[in-house]
């Protein structure tokens, strides 16, 4: 064989550069691999994805939280307002009658020179002292009881459960106060034997009359809304995100 001849066996269209001992990939056939070293996109195994990848979020989760309806947001302002009405009127009622009681006091305190006016300034300051106690207990707890409705409030709008069944018990019993305000014209306001033999103010007794009427009509539709069946629904579907 001549050197002309071994070249031109060695360097063949096909591939010039092939030398002997190098088998060629047979025309049509598949390289196994691809260049970044994967399976072909033709040949990947079906179901096969990537062991290190994050974990598919929930459809539940994905949708967003659910939208509160009407009848939740009707309830959620009745949690805000009515706490804050019934503290007003309540502070409008004890100025009322604290002062009907500092003209009882001024009108039946006996005035003897013997006793002296030191006697009478000691009542009046005593009395006065009395209600004023009454007054910022009843305020205090007042506004203790409203920043919770507020706070389980907003919570329930949210679509925490416990926080509906909480301002329910709340709602049952503050019904309960107001049936009990309508009959006695108290206004939920408890002044215990200090109002017997005394002229109740007219004014106190409306104001009474209001607060226990707004809280009975308040209260009822609280807990009607908060179990219609779209309210249902809403707490149903929140609970899947807690």
């Amino acid at each position: 064989m001549t050197r002309h001849s071994y070249c031109r066996r060695v360097t063949t269209p096909q591939d010039p550069w092939q030398q002997g001992g190098y088998q060629q990939y047979p025309q049509g056939g598949q390289q196994f691999g691809t260049p970044s070293g994967g399976f072909p996109a033709s040949n990947q195994p079906q179901g096969y994805g990537n062991p290190y990848a994050a974990p598919q979020v929930p459809a539940h989760e994905l949708a967003g939280p659910p939208a509160a309806p009407q009848t939740v947001n009707t309830a959620f302002w009745i949690a805000m307002v009515m706490p804050l009405l019934t503290t007003v009127l309540t502070v409008v009622m004890f100025l009322v009658l604290n002062s009907s009681i500092n003209d009882l006091i001024n009108t039946s305190l006996p005035q003897d020179e013997e006793l002296g006016p030191e006697f009478n300034d000691s009542m009046r300051s005593f009395a006065t002292g009395f209600i004023m106690a009454i007054f910022i207990g009843t305020a205090i707890l007042y506004a203790i009881l409203s920043a919770l409705w507020i706070l389980f409030g907003f919570k329930m709008r949210a679509g925490r459960n416990w926080a509906r069944v909480t301002l329910t018990v709340f709602a049952g019993i503050w019904l309960l106060s107001s049936i009990s305000g309508l009959a006695t014209g108290t206004g939920n306001v408890s002044t215990g034997s200090s109002l017997e033999g005394m002229n109740i103010p007219s004014s106190y007794l409306v104001l009474g009359y209001v607060n226990s009427g707004l809280g009975l009509l308040a209260m009822a539709g609280f807990i009607t809304l908060v179990f219609l069946k779209p309210s249902n629904n809403f707490f149903q579907a929140a609970k899947y995100r807690y």
